[in-house]
């Protein structure tokens, strides 16, 4: 007496297996050039169109992907756009705002990584690198500290405050307290200047006098204030009026 087979019936509902790259249209052929070629091989408008399929599967993302370069310019400032004006582009939605959000995210995560318990001077390319990505594209300034230990070495990087294109509130007692919060041996000043050059300015230098003379205080110097725009970094304590010298 046999018993009974168990007979597997498909699902109605079930989906097909995927098709190989390179036999399921043009976004297949897109990633297929990618996975080739790498990112250099793709335009700009490519790139967001890649990136792009992953939250919209089953629609056209190429003319999405042309309007997004022709109203900011690059990838990086399409990335960095904020997330209630790339929701109100036409094709565009919270999942897709919410990719770009999270694929700029975790960039500057993996800058992070190769920042953080190094040393300043050994890896000052790479501070600066995450600093012009994090903060390079903003349209309002950020303030940030770096605090270091008694080697240099980086602590941890902390956004202090935030405030319009042009103004942004300093509160030195904030730091000083986000630095003994890290067991910080002295801390670094960074803000970025969204709508001008990486210029010092006369408000700049009295900022920086004053937490100056708050660090030294309590024994927790400040060592540097950088200035960050979208292509550039500088340093005050390279320039002959830093406090001091």
């Amino acid at each position: 007496m046999g018993g009974r087979r168990n007979v597997i019936t498909p699902q109605p509902n079930s989906l097909p297996p995927p098709a190989p790259i390179g036999q399921c249209g043009h976004r297949g052929r897109l990633l297929g050039k990618y996975i080739k070629s790498g990112i250099r091989a793709l335009s700009d408008y490519e790139i967001l169109e890649l990136l792009l399929t992953f939250a919209l599967p089953r629609k056209d993302t190429k003319p999405i992907a042309k309007s997004l370069i022709a109203r900011y310019g690059t990838v990086s400032a399409a990335v960095n756009a904020p997330m209630g004006e790339l929701c109100e582009i036409g094709g565009l939605g919270e999942r897709s705002a919410a990719l770009f959000a999270l694929f700029k995210d975790t960039m500057a995560y993996c800058l992070s990584e190769t920042c953080v318990e190094k040393p300043v001077a050994a890896h000052r390319g790479d501070i600066e690198k995450y600093l012009r990505f994090n903060f390079g594209h903003s349209r309002d300034e950020f303030v940030a500290a770096i605090f270091l230990d008694n080697g240099n070495h980086i602590l941890g990087i902390e956004v202090i405050a935030q405030g319009t294109v042009n103004r942004c509130v300093i509160i030195p007692r904030k730091i000083m307290e986000c630095a003994m919060k890290h067991s910080a041996a002295s801390f670094i000043l960074v803000h970025n200047h969204p709508a001008g050059t990486a210029a010092a300015s006369e408000e700049d230098w009295k900022t920086t006098e004053r937490l100056y003379v708050a660090g030294k205080a309590i024994d927790i110097p400040l060592v540097d204030h950088i200035i960050i725009s979208k292509n550039k970094t500088v340093s005050m304590r390279e320039l002959r009026r830093w406090p001091g010298l």
